[in-house]
């Protein structure tokens, strides 16, 4: 969980530009109330995430419930890469 945390941080500070210093970060942040993110800033998570861990997060897995915290997308990202990785065969 660590390293996708800290992944996730990162993206939102050099990629979507948010003016929370990472170390200052918490699972219980609101994307919206505490790092100010709009609807550009959403789909900017979205797509980089997607891009950085190699998965997909379709419409449904794109709403509130997995995007409202830090906490929220991590967890919906590691679900993901775990899917992920389960679907993947063995010496692929």
């Amino acid at each position: 969980m660590a390293d996708v945390l800290q992944t996730i941080k990162g993206i939102l500070e050099g990629d979507v530009l948010v003016d929370v210093a990472p170390g200052r970060m918490t699972l219980e942040d609101s994307l919206r109330d505490v790092y100010g993110l709009d609807s550009l800033g959403f789909v900017e998570l979205r797509v980089r995430c997607e891009e950085v861990f190699g998965i997909t997060i379709t419409e449904d897995e794109f709403s509130p419930e997995h995007f409202s915290t830090l906490g929220g997308v991590v967890e919906l990202v590691e679900r993901l890469i775990e899917a992920h990785r389960g679907a993947v065969p063995e010496g692929a």
